[in-house]
């Protein structure tokens, strides 16, 4: 028989495992336009590209992907994170729709620009999964949001080795389908249903997941006075339908309060780190970065390697659930650092020919490079934004912050080729050295630690009113 403990988490891990399928579509996606690119170029191929449209196709969903996200962080507060997340299914399942059928660049294009709509909806994702998760058990949950998305970068190397891209394209429509439809087997996130006023559906969905309404409302309370900046009158005595009964003036005066505008700026910085890393020019140009680099493999396998680090990465960063983050997010900066400094290293030795010798260590560093970078740095930027932010402002917020990442995602995949041509891939890949070492610092001096704390206990260290009087206490 199954203990009480047991069984909430075979319960939770069900939930976060149906939800966290949608990433799985979304890592086969981020994979997708470096194998689409390379199948492009072959001499056989019937869609003629040049590097300009090469550019585009990688870089487009991620242009149109801060207005969508802006949409559904409004969706998200409004209707709830599993509506809001299965809504956001019906561009991806166009998407594929799209590219089956695409037998030209405008078709590819435009199947690029409706997937953009969704792209960043994992935003959802991971409030779901950071609302519904006991906060010492939070980090293992998040976990498995990152290991789907490796799994399904992994599966998408493997599909394009065995069949066409427009197969590989009808396959991830049924499967988006189908996950879109399994969405109803689990509820909505109970945190989100008590901000609502729901308590009835928040019970039903505390006794689905196995928690103890007591659990959850320690676990991230809905909104309260700290979230406001202390303004008491925003709340009523028991603090369960502020969200609902706050006035205009009142909900627009929170983005003005340290709760909001700090995590905000710590949240945008942390993802500048992140993007100037070039983590994901090597997701979306993976074999056009490994032959610069002149790597002698076959780019699609590399790839696959390249996404089994990722797996490894993602199992790693699951176990280590119980470090605190700033440790991770130092480790993980370390370790991108040396790497990308090795791969310079060698390249530097061995300038301009055609064939260098020992070149596996290129493989070595680039597959030790993703493999550290699933500790911390990927992770984690998209994590806390499900973390640190009020109740009655996290969807917009959230969204918001996250549009700034795609943002510069997209202007950084966008001017990559260009950049190359001008530069060399040397001094790019040194930057993005740079800003690895320099994510160190951030995670050392910056970086709130969130490991194991209640919403109430996050949002009490950016409220320097609250801060200051409860240090004056005797």
């Amino acid at each position: 028989m199954l203990t009480p403990k047991l069984n909430r988490h075979l319960r939770l891990t069900f939930s976060v495992c149906i939800i966290s399928c949608h990433q799985f579509v979304i890592g086969c996606s981020l994979i997708f336009s470096s194998i689409l690119l390379s199948k492009l170029k072959e001499p056989t191929s019937t869609i003629k590209i040049t590097a300009e449209d090469g550019s585009w196709i990688a870089s487009l969903p991620i242009l149109i992907c801060p207005i969508g996200l802006l949409i559904l962080g409004i969706l998200i507060d409004k209707i709830g994170r599993k509506k809001a997340l299965q809504i956001s299914y019906i561009p991806i399942i166009t998407s594929w729709l799209v590219l089956v059928y695409a037998d030209s660049l405008k078709w590819i294009i435009i199947g690029r620009i409706i997937l953009g709509i969704s792209f960043g909806s994992g935003t959802a994702v991971f409030l779901y999964v950071s609302e519904v998760s006991p906060p010492e058990y939070r980090p293992l949950y998040l976990s498995l949001v990152t290991v789907f998305v490796g799994m399904g970068m992994m599966s998408e190397c493997v599909l394009s080795i065995c069949f066409h891209w427009r197969t590989v394209s009808l396959i991830l429509f049924v499967m988006s389908a189908v996950n879109c439809a399994s969405m109803f087997l689990v509820p909505e996130s109970p945190l989100w249903l008590r901000s609502r006023g729901r308590h009835r559906e928040a019970e039903a969905a505390d006794t689905f997941l196995g928690l103890e309404p007591a659990t959850t409302t320690a676990a991230a309370p809905p909104v309260t006075t700290l979230t406001v900046n202390g303004d008491e009158q925003l709340c009523g005595a028991d603090g369960t339908a502020a969200a609902g009964k706050a006035t205009r003036a009142a909900y627009w005066k929170q983005f003005t309060g340290p709760s909001v505008w700090k995590p905000t700026l710590i949240t945008i910085l942390f993802f500048t780190c992140q993007q100037c890393s070039g983590f994901y020019v090597l997701l979306f140009y993976s074999v056009d970065v490994l032959r610069d680099c002149h790597v002698q493999w076959d780019g699609i396998t590399i790839t696959a390697f390249l996404s089994l680090s990722r797996v490894v990465g993602s199992l790693v960063y699951s176990m280590l659930h119980h470090v605190h983050r700033k440790t991770l997010v130092v480790v993980s900066g370390v370790g991108m650092g040396l790497s990308l400094s090795t791969a310079i290293v060698y390249m530097h030795m061995f300038n301009d020919m055609p064939s260098p010798p020992y070149g596996e260590v290129l493989i070595v560093a680039f597959v030790g490079y993703v493999f550290f970078a699933l500790l911390a740095m990927l992770p984690l930027p998209w994590t806390l934004c499900g973390e640190v932010f009020p109740m009655a402002v996290k969807g917009v917020i959230g969204g918001i912050v996250q549009a700034f990442g795609y943002e510069i995602m997209f202007v950084i995949i966008k001017i990559y080729p260009a950049f190359v041509l001008t530069y060399g891939v040397k001094f790019v890949w040194s930057i993005f050295t740079v800003f690895s070492f320099m994510s160190v610092l951030f995670g050392a001096f910056i970086l709130p630690e969130t490991k194991g704390k209640s919403l109430d206990e996050i949002l009490s260290t950016f409220d320097s009113r609250k801060k200051s009087m409860k240090n004056n206490l005797p």
